[in-house]
């Protein structure tokens, strides 16, 4: 006996009704992308409120967003940088940033403007006809968008009496800007010290993972289990030096053999010089900052790391980003490593490129809990 035939299901009813497509079409999500794209082109009018004269040119390959703390708290961190100029006959000096609109609202919880060498969040004063450069970070409260998705942002950039410069600004997202990352041209076939040749291939195998591995990860670097540890300073009884409680990178374990391979000083020497002036802007390690100054910290020499970094790449907003990171990581999990003057040291550069990771309240956590507790405690 053949199988009888399945009952009609209760689509026909759905296909007869007919609004039913406006399910489709009038969902939460669908009226929120709606209420942003008008946002979004509403405030692209907001630049022509400005004062004549005054204007910024943004540079697209530093104009990027990321989502921060994912599951928690979200965060969205955003980093534009460009150019202010002056048309006018009269000096500006540039005091705030103000938030309008972004694409998560207006709740914001860091900003800071910097103009090399300025410290950050100092007044900036750009000359009549003249130009600053400018670099501007800013952390919002929020749900960030889809990580392939741009991100707009309305702000002004406030300056003395009532002169204001509105901008409209749209940012792509970090992981794109990891993929435009371009390997510097320094072929090692054409270096002839076989120490800088290997150094340099290392760092460059580093810029290739860093864009596989994207924004999520430091490259190669990784922090030790959160189910091993929770890494505070209350944790007295951890060794100092175990490896399963450091900051890891097999990429800076091969610097390392390379350093302790070296018979002479003036080899070690060599390498440690080699690695300072890969922290040059024009040089193209930016990006991988994080991995020379993990390994100039290995070696005992993160100050001298710091100061190069500071000099060679303030405004570069993505190699600062690895490197606040990477501070934050190594003032969680191996603080014990630091001594006052080094502490001094890296409180010295956040606070003068930017704090957005708050690294000055996990030194004040650090000095504090020395002050507290046993000296036992402390190795």
């Amino acid at each position: 006996m053949a199988d009888p035939e399945p009952a009609p299901t209760e689509d026909k009813r759905a296909k007869s009704e007919p609004l039913a497509w406006l399910d489709k079409w009038i969902s939460p999500e669908v009226l929120r992308l709606a209420a942003d794209s008008a946002l979004d082109w509403l405030h692209r009018l907001y630049p022509f409120t400005g004062h004549l004269g005054v204007e910024v040119e943004w540079k697209k390959e530093r104009c990027w967003w990321v989502g921060l703390v994912p599951g928690k708290s979200e965060i969205s961190y955003l980093c534009a940088g460009g150019t202010l100029l002056n048309h006018t006959r009269k000096p500006i000096r540039l005091l705030d940033v103000r938030l309008v609109s972004s694409r998560v609202g207006a709740d914001l919880c860091y900003r800071s403007i910097l103009s090399s060498p300025t410290p950050a969040n100092r007044e900036i004063e750009v000359p009549p006809q003249g130009a600053v450069d400018l670099s501007l970070e800013m952390s919002l409260r929020g749900t960030p968008p889809a990580g392939t998705t741009d991100f707009w942002v309305a702000f002004s950039l406030r300056s003395e009496g009532k002169l204001h410069v509105p901008v409209h600004l749209v940012l792509r997202p970090l992981s794109a800007i990891l993929n435009d990352v371009e390997l510097p041209q320094e072929p090692g076939f054409q270096i002839s010290d076989p120490i800088e040749k290997n150094a340099t291939s290392v760092l460059q195998f580093e810029l290739v993972e860093l864009r596989s591995c994207g924004p999520a990860r430091l490259g190669t670097v990784s922090a030790p289990s959160e189910e091993s540890a929770d890494g505070s300073l209350a944790e007295q009884d951890r060794p100092r030096d175990s490896a399963q409680h450091r900051v890891s990178s097999p990429n800076a374990d091969a610097l390392l053999r390379l350093f302790s391979r070296l018979p002479s000083d003036e080899e070690r020497e060599r390498l440690r010089a080699t690695l300072c002036q890969r922290l040059q802007g024009p040089r193209g390690y930016g990006p991988v900052a994080y991995l020379i100054l993990l390994v100039l910290f290995r070696m005992g020499f993160l100050s001298e790391g710091l100061n190069a970094a500071q000099s060679g790449l303030a405004a570069d907003s993505l190699a600062l980003f690895g490197i606040r990171r990477l501070l934050m990581l190594l003032l969680k999990w191996e603080w014990r490593s630091f001594s006052e003057s080094l502490l001094d040291d890296v409180e010295r550069f956040v606070c003068q490129l930017g704090d957005p990771f708050r690294t000055t309240e996990r030194i004040a956590a650090i000095r504090t809990f020395r002050l507290s507790a046993p000296e036992s405690a402390q190795r």
